[in-house]
């Protein structure tokens, strides 16, 4: 009893932590992997369901597929770096974010009930967000004080879900599987552009009142062929969210109330794996992020009368993860992996991005994993985010694009993983 009473506790201790975390990164705003042996493997698994995580995150039929049931927890490190050049007319000027080092920590569960063919599983993932934090800057034309330019700038955005599957094997070579998605976000805007501007033409800094809820839904195929191919599909329907309001206040200090739509957006993934080779498992995912109809992401960028950025003006985008592992011995193993997104902000955008700069493109994964025992593993992995930029001009409400300026946005980061696998 005492050892289910601990468990129970360093499992709150874990959802207190992920309803905390700051920020995620990957094909766009949202995460690409989750925990270290799927981030080993590139963020591929829709079709090699090797860990609890993985399998949960992109396709939940796959947990039919899985050996052993599993809990798995894990915990992410990410580093970025953000910069921010600008230039208006002879002016220009750079300036460094202090966005700082964040926790993204994962759980997943997977049980498979005896004698029949049905599988559970639950995951509690930080899947999406964005974070940065740019210091007002006179000598860049973008970040001198308000309202010439923006001032400081700050942002600040976490959406975590939480995903109970049921998987049913219909034979021994096919499963299905789905579940309800239950999603929590926040968000913190410096300036707040997606509210009317103040009489001084000056923004509000705008907080979310709470944390705000929306749900959605998840399913999936899994297909076993023979024993050297698999093949997945999954959707993920948006995550309709409702609607957020925030806390800011006008030019004389006194309350404003704003709000905005933000939904997350569509992903359709399709997978293959093959273990024909000794030793070694490959994986291939594709998929299809629909940013272009999510609320705020894909709206307009473009000003109303009154100053209000109506949206992000995200384009849909493809993305590809390659994965590989490598048993060395009975109790090792060695992945790498390979990530590659299309950019969802384009480049006459950047401006409107300068608080969203999510703009990675190439990532390298690699990890591994020692099995202490049968029924416990260790596991690390690093993925390196490569730098990339986008340049466009400056927009002004009621002006439009500045002939000469441009304001570019240059992006990098690494995240160190690691947690522990426990096999039932």
């Amino acid at each position: 009893m005492a050892t289910i009473h601990r468990c129970v506790r360093f499992v709150q201790g874990m959802f207190l932590l992920l309803g905390t975390t700051g920020v995620c990164f990957g094909q766009g705003a949202i995460v690409s992997s989750a925990g270290p042996v799927h981030r080993g493997m590139g963020g591929a698994s829709t079709a090699a369901p090797i860990s609890a995580l993985g399998a949960l995150y992109w396709n939940p039929a796959t947990i039919s597929g899985m050996e052993h049931g599993e809990l798995e927890v894990g915990m992410d490190l990410l580093f970025t770096q953000h910069r921010v050049d600008s230039t208006f007319g002879p002016f220009s000027g750079s300036t460094e974010a202090e966005p700082g080092t964040f926790p993204i920590p994962n759980i997943g569960w997977v049980h498979h009930l005896e004698n029949s063919p049905v599988s559970l599983g639950l995951s509690v993932n930080a899947v999406a967000g964005f974070k940065t934090n740019v210091q007002s800057d006179p000598t860049n034309p973008v970040m001198s004080p308000q309202p010439t330019g923006l001032g400081r700038v700050s942002s600040e955005a976490s959406f975590l879900q939480i995903a109970p599957v049921i998987s049913y094997a219909l034979t021994d070579r096919i499963s299905i599987g789905g579940g309800p998605v239950i999603t929590s976000g926040q968000v913190g805007l410096e300036p707040f552009v997606f509210g009317s501007a103040n009489s001084d033409s000056t923004y509000s800094s705008g907080r979310s009142s709470r944390y705000h809820w929306g749900g959605g839904l998840q399913a999936g195929v899994y297909f076993i062929p023979n024993e050297d191919w698999r093949f997945g599909a999954s959707f993920k329907s948006p995550s309709w969210m409702e609607e957020f309001e925030f806390y800011g206040e006008d030019e004389n200090g006194a309350p404003r109330e704003l709000s905005a739509h933000i939904d997350l957006p569509m992903i359709l993934s399709l997978g293959t794996a093959y273990a024909g080779f000794d030793k070694w498992l490959l994986a291939v995912d594709l998929r299809y992020i629909d940013y272009a109809n999510a609320d705020g992401f894909g709206d307009p960028a473009t000003y109303d009368a009154t100053g209000r950025l109506n949206g992000l003006d995200w384009s849909s985008v493809m993305a590809v993860a390659f994965g590989a592992q490598r048993a060395i011995g009975d109790r090792a193993f060695i992945r790498g992996g390979y990530s590659y997104n299309q950019n969802p902000v384009r480049e006459s955008e950047s401006f409107y991005n300068v608080a969203t700069p999510l703009i990675y493109e190439h990532t390298l994964s690699v990890g591994g994993s020692y099995k202490l025992n049968e029924m416990l593993a260790l596991n690390i992995a690093y993925s390196h985010f490569f730098e990339n930029s986008r340049t466009g001009p400056i927009v002004m409400p009621g002006v439009g694009a500045i002939p000469g300026s441009s304001v570019t946005n240059e992006m990098s980061a690494d995240v160190l993983s690691f947690g522990i696998l426990m096999r039932q």
